[in-house]
C-alpha cells in the first residue's frame, strides 16, 4: 500500500464552519460525526488508537473511517489539537482495505459559534445595571443640592442674628430651632450620601462582572480548527487509513516507589511514570507507549566538516593561551558541558526540521531567499521566520561541527582525561533508548498538572545492610543492594521508599540496566549509633622525612534487641603526586571487607569498609568497636598544605559567628 507525507503544505482558504465540531474550551474532547464541508470534502470519522511519548513530544495516530464507493475523495479530518507540529503530519492507508493516499495538507481556519441569545440577555442586563447606576447618581445630585441650600441658610442666618443681637431683640428659641435643622438636615445627608455611595460600588462591581462574561462569550464566539486534508483513492467502501503527527507540550520521566516489608527481608520496585500532557487534545481509551528516543522530521545524518589546526612555536601568545585554558579547565566536567550542548544542537536539528519542511511546503516556486510565515499558527510563540530547506538543514549542521571542534580540541590540549572504571561505567548508560508498551489501553486528559502511570512493579532480589559513615554521621542508616533481574531497563530518576507501609525518606538511582545491582537507602535505623574518635598521635624522624602515626578508634552502639550487620566506612586522605605516603594498619582482630566490588573500586580510592556485626543491647563502653592506625610520611621542612588551612580557617569562622 503506497503512503504519502507531506510535511505540512500551504494553508488552504477559509471552508464554512458546517460539520466543524468536537472542540470544548480549545481542547478536543470528542470525534467529530460524518458531514459535508467545503464542496467535494467529507468531515470523516476518527478515533485516536495510539500515543507514544517521548522526552517533550508525543505522537499521536488516529484511525479514519473512510467513508462512501470507490473512486477519489477529499477527506477532512477535523479538529487536531493545538500544540500539534504541522511538519510532522502523516497519512498512509491501512493494509487490507483498499485504501491509498495520493496527498495530505495541513490547513487552518477560523470558525465562529453562535452566540447572540446568550449576548442578548447579559446586555440586558448591563442595561438594567446601567439604569441604577444613573438613578443613583441623580439622588446623589439631589443630595449635593440640598446640601448647597443649607450653605445658602447659614450664610443668610448668620449675618441676621448677629444684627438683632447687637440690636438686643434676638429671639433665642427660632434661633434654637433653626440650628437644630441645620445639623439634623447635614446628618441625614449624609447618611443618605454614604449609602448610596456604597450602592454604587456595588452596582458597578456588579456590572463589571457582566462585562467581563460578555467579553469572554465573544472572545470565545471565534477560533482556530486546525484540520487534515486527505486526498484519497478508495479500491472499495468501507477503507481505513491513518494519520499521524507529533504534538509538544507532553513528555515524561521516570519515578519509582520502592517498598520494603517490615523485616527487611524483600523489597518491591513499583515503575512509574511522571507524564505532562498539555497538548490540549484529550488521550482517550489508547494503547500508550513510552519512549526515550528523540522524533526528528531529519531523515539525512548531518554533514561532517574537516577540522584543521595548526602550529606555532612554543612559548608564541596562541600556544600560551590555549595551554593555559586547557589547563584551567576540569577535563571531565568540560566534557561533560560540551555533551549537553551537542545534546541541545541534536534536539535543535530534530525540533527544526518540522519548522523547515513547513517552510518548504510554503515556499513559492523560484524564491531561493528566506520565508516569513505569518499567520496564525503559532511552533515557538508569535510569528515563526524559517529559512529553506539546505539553509536551516546547513546552519544546524555547522552548530553541530562547531562543538565538536571544541571536543576533539579539548581532548588534544587537555593535560588528563583518564577516566576511572565507575565513570566508564555511568557514561555508558548516557543516551541508552528504552521503549516501554503499557499493558492495557489508558486514557490521559489535557490538563496543567503532572500525571502518574505505572510502567511495572517488579519484585527484585535484595540484600539488606547498615551502613554507619561516622566521619559524616553518627546516625547509621539502612540500606539495600537490589538486583534488577526483571526484564526492564530502570532509568535514572527519583525515588520514594516505603518500610513496612509506611514512608522513610526520599532518594535517586542512576540507570540500572537489566541484571545490574542498585542501591537504595531506607531512612535512619533509630537502635544504632557510631562513633568516630583519634585516640593516639606519635610523630618521629625518619632520615629526612617526618612520620607521624595516627590510631582511630570506631564503635557502633546497638540498643536493639537483635544482632545488626552493619557496614562501616571511613576514609584515608590522599595527596596529589603522592607528596604525602599513606600507609593502613588494619585492626588486628577486625579486617577490611572482601567485597570483590569494594576492593575493585572503593578501596583503590582510599576510602575503608568492615563488614561488622553489632551485638545486641551493647553500648558504652560494652558497645563493638574497632581500631585501625594510620602513618603519613612527608618531608620534614613541609607542612599540611593551606588548603587545608583555609578548611580550618573557615571552620574557625563558622564557630565564631555561632
Amino acid at each position: 500500500m503506497k503512503r504519502v507525507t507531506i510535511a505540512a503544505l500551504l494553508m488552504a482558504a477559509v471552508v464554512g464552519t458546517t460539520g466543524i465540531v468536537g472542540l470544548m474550551g480549545g481542547r478536543v474532547t470528542a470525534a467529530p460525526v460524518v458531514e459535508t464541508g467545503k464542496t467535494g470534502e467529507v468531515v470523516v470519522k476518527w478515533k485516536l488508537d495510539s500515543v507514544t511519548v517521548y522526552r517533550g513530544q508525543a505522537l499521536v495516530t488516529r484511525v479514519v473511517d473512510v467513508p462512501g464507493a470507490a473512486g477519489l475523495g477529499e477527506l477532512v479530518v477535523s479538529d487536531l489539537p493545538e500544540r500539534i507540529l504541522p511538519g510532522s503530519l502523516f497519512a498512509e492507508g491501512i493494509d487490507g482495505t483498499g485504501v491509498e493516499v495520493r496527498s495530505v495538507r495541513y490547513r487552518e481556519q477560523a470558525v465562529g459559534d453562535d452566540v447572540r441569545e446568550e449576548v442578548r440577555k447579559l446586555d440586558a442586563e448591563i442595561r438594567k445595571y446601567g439604569d441604577k447606576i444613573a438613578a443613583n447618581a441623580k439622588q446623589l445630585q439631589v443630595l449635593g443640592e440640598q446640601r448647597n441650600y443649607l450653605e445658602k441658610l447659614e450664610n443668610f442666618t448668620a449675618p441676621t442674628a448677629s444684627t438683632e443681637m447687637t440690636k438686643g431683640v434676638l429671639n433665642a428659641e427660632q434661633l434654637k430651632t433653626l440650628t437644630n435643622y441645620q445639623f439634623e438636615t447635614r446628618a441625614k445627608i449624609a447618611d443618605a450620601e454614604l449609602k448610596l455611595q456604597q450602592e454604587q460600588r456595588d452596582l458597578r462591581e456588579q456590572m463589571s462582572v457582566i462585562e467581563r462574561q460578555r467579553g469572554e462569550i465573544t472572545g470565545k464566539s471565534s477560533r482556530t480548527v486546525r484540520q487534515a486534508v486527505v486526498f484519497t483513492s478508495q479500491e472499495k467502501a468501507g477503507g481505513k487509513l491513518r494519520v499521524r503527527y507529533l504534538v509538544d507540550a507532553a513528555g515524561w520521566s521516570p519515578s519509582y516507589n520502592i517498598r520494603a516489608d517490615a523485616a527487611r527481608k524483600s523489597a518491591v520496585v513499583e515503575y512509574q511514570a511522571s507524564i505532562v500532557q498539555m497538548s490540549g487534545e484529550d488521550w482517550n481509551d489508547v494503547a500508550m507507549t513510552l519512549s526515550t528516543a528523540t522524533p526528528t522530521l531529519v531523515a539525512a545524518a548531518p554533514q561532517l566538516n574537516p577540522l584543521q589546526i595548526a602550529l606555532a612555536s612554543r612559548g608564541s601568545a596562541d600556544v600560551m593561551a590555549g595551554e593555559m585554558v586547557s589547563g584551567r579547565l576540569d577535563y571531565k566536567a568540560a566534557k561533560q558541558e560540551l555533551y549537553e550542548q551537542r545534546k541541545q544542537a541534536e534536539s535543535s536539528r530534530g525540533q527544526f526540521g518540522a519548522q523547515g519542511a513547513w517552510a518548504n511546503a510554503n515556499q513559492p516556486v523560484g524564491n531561493t531567499g528566506n520565508n516569513v510565515y505569518s499567520g496564525s499558527t503559532t511552533i515557538s510563540g508569535g510569528n515563526i521566520t524559517v529559512q529553506s530547506n539546505s539553509n536551516w538543514n546547513r546552519d544546524n549542521d555547522l552548530e553541530l561541527n562547531k562543538v565538536a571542534d571544541q571536543l576533539q580540541v579539548l581532548e588534544l590540549l587537555a593535560k588528563d582525561s583518564r577516566k576511572d572504571e565507575e565513570e566508564r561505567r555511568v557514561n555508558g548508560h548516557e543516551g541508552i533508548v528504552v521503549t516501554y508498551s503499557m499493558k492495557s489501553r489508558t486514557s490521559l486528559p489535557s490538563r496543567s498538572d503532572t500525571q502518574l502511570i505505572q510502567i511495572d512493579s517488579m519484585g527484585m532480589k535484595s540484600a539488606f545492610y547498615k551502613v554507619a559513615i561516622p566521619v559524616l554521621t553518627n546516625y547509621v542508616y539502612d540500606e539495600a543492594t537490589l538486583t534488577n533481574d526483571s526484564k526492564t531497563v530502570l532509568l535514572a530518576g527519583p525515588v520514594a521508599s516505603y518500610v513496612g507501609g509506611q514512608f522513610v525518606g526520599n532518594g535517586e538511582i542512576t540507570t540500572v540496566a537489566i541484571g545490574q545491582n542498585v542501591t537504595v537507602g531506607f531512612g535512619i535505623d533509630s537502635s544504632l549509633r557510631a562513633t568516630r574518635e583519634r585516640i593516639e598521635k606519635k610523630e618521629e624522624p625518619q632520615q629526612g622525612n617526618k612520620v607521624v602515626n595516627y590510631t582511630y578508634k570506631i564503635a557502633v552502639e546497638n540498643f536493639g534487641t537483635v544482632p545488626a550487620n552493619v557496614r562501616i566506612m571511613d576514609r584515608l586522605p590522599t595527596s596529589k603526586d603522592n607528596e604525602v605516603r599513606v600507609t593502613f594498619v588494619d585492626d588486628e582482630t577486625v579486617k577490611l571487607s572482601i567485597d570483590k566490588e569494594y576492593l575493585q573500586t572503593e578501596r583503590k580510592k582510599g576510602l575503608l569498609r568492615w563488614d561488622v556485626t553489632a551485638p545486641p543491647e551493647k553500648n558504652g563502653s560494652e558497645a563493638f568497636s574497632l581500631t585501625y592506625k594510620m602513618n603519613m610520611e612527608y618531608d620534614k621542612n613541609l607542612g599540611i598544605s593551606a588548603s587545608a588551612g583555609a578548611k580550618l580557617q573557615e571552620l574557625e569562622k563558622t564557630m565564631k559567628s555561632r
